[in-house]
């Protein structure tokens, strides 16, 4: 399975004209060429642009069809003129958490960790993962959605282990437990390097009043 997350921030002052541009054009057009948007995330706590657009690719032929489209260059071009700090990337599922399909849940928060590994060590990180981690999170409320490798595009480290929780309150109390921050600990001094987090909320505004707009059609 593969993401290409696109990234930026809003132009301050162009919030509406950029709401009805995404409306009207953006998820349109990315709907036509095959890269969907299946919803957004907003950075709550942590560095990086504000906003995350997400689509899933069926695979690297459909990616590379739709961005060697005559549509993708024209419309990212014309968003220019209502964001900033744009970029994108591509992610692949590592395999080492059980995939099942790819939804954004509204409602709900996510924990995103990124870092690099250490060189040599994808046995034993692994066996960390499975036996040690992702437990210590899931006891402490934090469901493990999916880990990925970055493979092409700008982003803070290659890997990124994405966590799901109920509620903003939930990841904060996860992080101050003392399971968790031994657990982290391990991840940060034996296994990855250039590690970060954020906290992100889906947008879900945007996205839905799209989708509603399509279904309304039909009536």
């Amino acid at each position: 399975m593969f993401l290409f997350v696109q990234s930026w921030d809003i132009v301050r002052g162009r919030e509406s004209e950029y709401t009805d541009f995404v409306l009207r054009e953006y998820l349109p057009v990315m709907q036509k060429i095959g890269l969907p948007i299946i919803g957004g995330f907003h950075v709550v706590i942590g560095a990086g642009p504000t906003i995350s657009a997400v689509s899933t690719p069926s695979d690297i032929t459909g990616l590379q069809r739709a961005l060697d489209s005559h549509e993708f260059p024209l419309i990212t071009d014309e968003f220019q003129k209502y964001i900033v700090n744009y970029g994108s990337r591509l992610l692949r599922n590592s395999g080492r958490i059980a995939e099942a399909p790819y939804t954004v849940e509204p409602g709900t928060w996510r924990f995103n960790q990124h870092y690099t590994l250490v060189p040599k060590v994808e046995k034993s990180y692994t066996a960390f993962l499975e036996r040690e981690y992702v437990p210590a999170l899931l006891d402490q409320g934090i469901r493990v959605k999916a880990e990925w490798q970055g493979v092409i595009g700008s982003g803070p480290s290659r890997i990124l282990l994405e966590g799901v929780a109920p509620r903003i309150q939930d990841i904060a109390s996860a992080l101050m437990s003392d399971r968790i921050a031994v657990a982290r600990n391990i991840l940060v001094t034996t296994y990855g390097r250039h590690y970060s987090s954020r906290i992100l909320a889906p947008t879900g505004r945007v996205e839905a009043a799209f989708i509603l707009k399509e279904m309304t059609k039909a009536l």
